[in-house]
């Protein structure tokens, strides 16, 4: 919703269809990828990304409602950093409002190569 009329997104369900899609990474300019990726495989696709697509910014999410540990996410925003990944992005404690777009628009834009 907050991308689609600025980019076109491929959306990948599984890990394997990534690493398919990403085998020949052409047009893709970033990957944005969310925590519980594929049963929380999104540190293998940071991994894979890195390895194979190095030019490639990948971008970390967590998207949704559920209750995670502020010590965890923070953990996991500093691993996937650690790892290569351009930014982590918090998607529910962005503003509850019509603004919420935008800003997840500017924090994930900004890193396209």
């Amino acid at each position: 919703r907050a991308l689609g009329r600025y980019v076109e997104v491929v959306p990948a369900y599984t890990f394997e269809i990534a690493v398919k899609r990403l085998e020949n990474p052409g047009d893709i300019r970033l990957v944005l990828c969310g925590m519980y990726f594929a049963e929380t495989r999104m540190f293998d696709l940071l991994r894979f990304v890195k390895e194979k697509c190095p030019g490639v910014p990948i971008v970390c999410c967590r998207i949704g409602q559920s209750e995670v540990p502020k010590v965890t996410l923070e953990a996991v925003g500093i691993a996937a950093k650690s790892m290569g990944a351009a930014d982590f992005v918090d998607i529910p404690l962005l503003r509850p409002d019509a603004a919420v777009d935008q800003e997840f628009r500017g924090l994930v834009l900004r890193h396209l190569r």
